[in-house]
């Protein structure tokens, strides 16, 4: 089946039969082979093959009042982080850089293959592996695991994450292991009980005790806000776009993609990335491009090795924004080697709404209702 479509049904699906259960029954993990009442979306909402500002329209549209709110609410979250790493690029930058060292390694190779001392700590390293997607509950008592009790850095535990994930995003997990951690939400470590374990995974895992270590997690460097990314808008200003995997909206971009003589979709490759992924990963990702490329004649799918070459003679390009992350940090170096000038393309949905994520979650509730108002506005380019 198509990508394309598979997301769709499963969207639609969602919106139709679980969605009013969501707010409920949410936190339940029954098991990778039973019913859930999560959407199992986010790997095409973290590509924008389902384009987060469109599903909270399709939701307004269907249910009236509050009734769906914490889904929509979820929703927010994932913007939530993207804008906080737009708004504090500082955070990627030094995950991305910092050499992390100082840990068992013996201890680290036992929690990637799964051959802890902790049963349900290795049946999700076999799910993840397998399935290439954690129940979110569960990916917190994982991180919980793999930080507190395993004792391990946190930032091995998001590549480890980043490499089996279909849908690890730059913002929503780095962000999230922050989280948990406690370096997110300063000094707010999140821990489980055995009696959390055992209720929320539907009695599958049952244990006495964790055993938590007294374990302080701090940033070593300063986090600083940058204002760079509101100099953007989605105005075209030359003849050749490029874009990346991780935003591939038809809709919203079929209408700014028309007007290029040439579009390159760039596949990343493996010696220009800076966070390992996973043989899966890297094949979801080219059937993504694959399959959005045939919808359009302007567009060709090329390497990144190659994009150099392609761009001989040429002196500017557009970008479709793709965010904070690997993708980005090429198109910089490229830029910064090849005296290359780049203009960033980004919707104005995404830089109204990033414009309250430069605090707390609570501080971005706030302006849910106006970020609701704006994306319903007449105005915006996709319309």
């Amino acid at each position: 089946m198509s990508l394309f479509i598979e997301a769709e049904k499963k969207w639609k699906n969602f919106l139709s039969t679980k969605i009013k259960d969501y707010g409920s029954l949410r936190n339940y993990d029954y098991g990778p082979k039973e019913i859930n009442y999560v959407s199992k979306i986010s790997p095409f909402i973290s590509h924008r093959v389902l384009f987060e500002y469109q599903i909270i329209k399709d939701i307004k549209l269907e249910f009236k009042g509050n009734q769906v709110n914490k889904f929509i609410e979820e929703v927010y979250w994932r913007i939530y982080w993207k804008g906080v790493l737009e708004n504090k690029p500082c955070i990627w930058e030094n995950f991305i850089t910092k050499k992390v060292d100082n840990y068992d390694f013996n201890n680290y190779k036992m929690a990637v293959n799964g051959e802890t001392n902790i049963p349900y700590f290795n049946s999700w390293v076999k799910e993840l592996k397998t399935y290439n997607y954690l129940h979110n509950h569960t990916r917190m008592w994982f991180a919980s695991t793999w930080i507190f009790v395993l004792g391990l850095p946190w930032e091995l535990g998001a590549r480890f994450f980043f490499k089996y994930l279909y849908d690890g995003d730059a913002a929503s997990n780095l962000l999230s292991w922050r989280w948990v951690g406690g370096l997110q939400t300063k000094g707010k470590r999140y821990l489980f009980s055995p009696q959390n374990l055992k209720k929320f995974s539907n009695g599958r895992f049952s244990v006495n005790n964790i055993s938590n270590q007294d374990i302080l997690l701090e940033d070593d460097f300063e986090v600083i806000i940058s204002n760079d990314i509101y100099h953007s808008n989605m105005q075209k200003s030359s003849n050749t776009l490029i874009m990346f995997e991780n935003d591939l909206h038809e809709n919203s971009l079929k209408k700014i993609i028309s007007k290029y003589q040439k579009v390159f979709l760039i596949e990343l490759d493996k010696n220009h990335r800076q966070i390992e992924i996973s043989d899966s990963v890297a094949q979801f990702k080219q059937n993504l491009m694959d399959e959005f490329s045939l919808k359009f004649s302007n567009i060709e799918i090329i390497s990144s090795l190659v994009l150099k070459d392609k761009l001989k003679g040429i002196s500017s390009v557009d970008l479709i924004y793709p965010s904070i992350g690997d993708n980005y940090d090429f198109i910089k170096s490229l830029q910064e080697n090849n005296k290359l000038i780049v203009k960033n393309l980004v919707r104005p949905e995404d830089l109204y709404a990033w414009k309250f994520a430069k605090r707390g979650f609570f501080k971005f509730k706030e302006n849910i209702p106006a970020i609701n108002k704006f994306i319903n506005e007449p105005n915006l380019i996709w319309k």
